[in-house]
C-alpha cells in the first residue's frame, strides 16, 4: 500500500506541478546527455519531439499505478505498468564510458529496489487479500 501511495503522490505532483508544463522536456534533455547511448538516442528522436504528450503519459501512468496498487484493483497490471515506468527511469540514471562496474551497481539503487518490489508484488498476487481483486465477482458466484 505504501508503494501505491508513493506512486499516487508522485503522479499527482507531476500533474499539479511544472513537470507536465515543460519541466519534463528539460529533464529529458539532461538525462539524454548522461544516459546509455541507445537510450539517449531513443530519448532524443522519439521522446523529446513528443515531450508534452509523453510527460502527461508518465504523470497519468504513475497516478494510475498508485490508484491500482492502493485499491488492489488489477494489481498485476499496475505492477507491470509500474515496472515499465521504473525501468525507463533506471535506463536514464547513469552511464559513464569507461566507468567502473560498481559505479553502475550503486547508481539508481532506489529504482532497482522499486523494480524488484514491483516484481515481488506481482508474483505474490497482491491485491487478493485487502484489495478489490479479492472481491467476488457479481453474478458469477466465484472468487478470483
Amino acid at each position: 500500500m505504501a508503494t501505491g501511495a508513493i506512486f499516487l503522490a508522485e503522479g499527482f505532483s507531476k500533474i499539479a506541478g511544472p513537470f507536465v508544463h515543460g519541466k519534463f522536456a528539460e529533464q529529458t534533455r539532461q538525462i539524454a546527455a548522461k544516459s546509455w547511448p541507445v537510450w539517449s538516442g531513443f530519448l532524443q528522436t522519439v521522446v523529446l519531439p513528443n515531450a508534452a504528450a509523453v510527460g502527461w503519459l508518465v504523470a497519468v501512468g504513475e497516478l494510475a499505478v498508485g490508484i491500482g496498487l492502493l485499491a488492489g484493483l488489477w494489481t498485476r497490471a499496475a505492477c507491470a505498468g509500474g515496472a515499465v515506468l521504473v525501468l525507463t527511469f533506471l535506463l536514464g540514471q547513469f552511464w559513464a564510458p569507461g566507468g567502473a562496474w560498481h559505479d553502475w551497481i550503486t547508481a539508481g539503487l532506489t529504482s532497482k529496489f522499486a523494480l524488484l518490489l514491483l516484481a515481488l508484488l506481482a508474483s505474490a498476487d497482491a491485491g487478493k487479500t485487502w484489495g478489490l481483486d479479492g472481491r467476488p465477482r457479481r453474478g458469477r458466484g466465484i472468487k478470483s
